[in-house]
């Protein structure tokens, strides 16, 4: 189930429909049909409902984080590196969605409320390219835990998701679904909005999603979601190229991350 706030702004230009097109598939490694992005000549779909693919511990402490893992295991492996209060994640992984997750994901242990907030950057602005980078908050690093999570995705639409069962469905609300047009014209090109500012809040079992679109002082968008947490759980930053095979590249800035509510900012 997906609730849509915002329409979908996807002109059909020839340059457009050329971005949609996916990379080829790195030479000798073998991509499931189901695992492709949508294009002219593919369309993702959910995976099979048995598949599944341990993670695999990538890299340890980084900046504010216990750990680095490749979640879903990616046919390529991801990395992170941390300068500058930046944090620059580098991932493969088809999503963060269906019954099952592929993504590099630098995470924290915590138990209790938390606030977790940080400023999305895009190397490649221009690149239409539908990635995302997420904050996630898992029960656990297999590639089927229950999750809930707000996200911002490279075409420029917002989301917060959760999946309320182990190897279940995701659900999501989603408030915006396309980049802005370029001022005073109805072209679709690059977006005029700054660096996105994402934050997520639990206080007891309401998960609340932060925006901030332009610049402006953090809010909250939509109502509160209601999700039980098992026990102590992940919480932390994770990007997913939606390119089972092939890594891209996304920067959080300006990350915070505090054990308690009402601190995002």
């Amino acid at each position: 189930m997906r609730i849509h706030l915002l329409g979908l702004l996807l002109l059909a230009t020839p340059a457009l429909a050329q971005s949609l097109v996916p990379p080829p598939v790195p030479t000798g490694v073998d991509v499931p049909d189901w695992a492709l992005p949508g294009s002219a000549a593919h369309k993702q779909v959910p995976p099979p409902i048995d598949f599944h693919r341990p993670s695999v511990a990538a890299g340890g402490a980084i900046g504010q984080f216990e750990g680095q893992t490749d979640v879903g295991g990616p046919l390529a492996p991801g990395s992170a590196s941390y300068d500058g209060g930046t944090y620059t994640i580098n991932s493969a992984g088809y999503n963060i969605w269906y019954q099952r997750d592929e993504f590099h994901y630098l995470w924290k242990k915590m138990s209790g409320d938390f606030s977790l907030a940080g400023t999305v950057m895009w190397p490649n602005i221009d690149d239409f390219h539908d990635r995302k980078v997420a904050l996630v908050i898992r029960d656990s690093l297999d590639d089927d835990s229950r999750q809930i999570m707000a996200a911002q995705h490279g075409n420029g639409m917002v989301h917060i998701a959760w999946r309320a069962e182990k190897t279940g469905p995701m659900i999501d609300v989603e408030y915006r679904s396309a980049r802005q047009p370029r001022a005073g014209t109805a072209e679709q090109g690059p977006q005029t909005f700054h660096p996105i500012r994402l934050g997520i809040e639990k206080k007891g079992d309401a998960f609340q999603l932060y925006i901030s679109w332009q610049g402006e002082k953090v809010h909250p968008e939509g109502a509160p979601v209601t999700f039980k947490t098992n026990g102590p759980f992940y919480v932390g930053v994770g990007f997913v190229s939606h390119l089972p095979a092939n890594v891209l590249t996304a920067k959080v800035s300006d990350v915070v991350m505090a054990n308690a509510a009402g601190r995002v900012r």
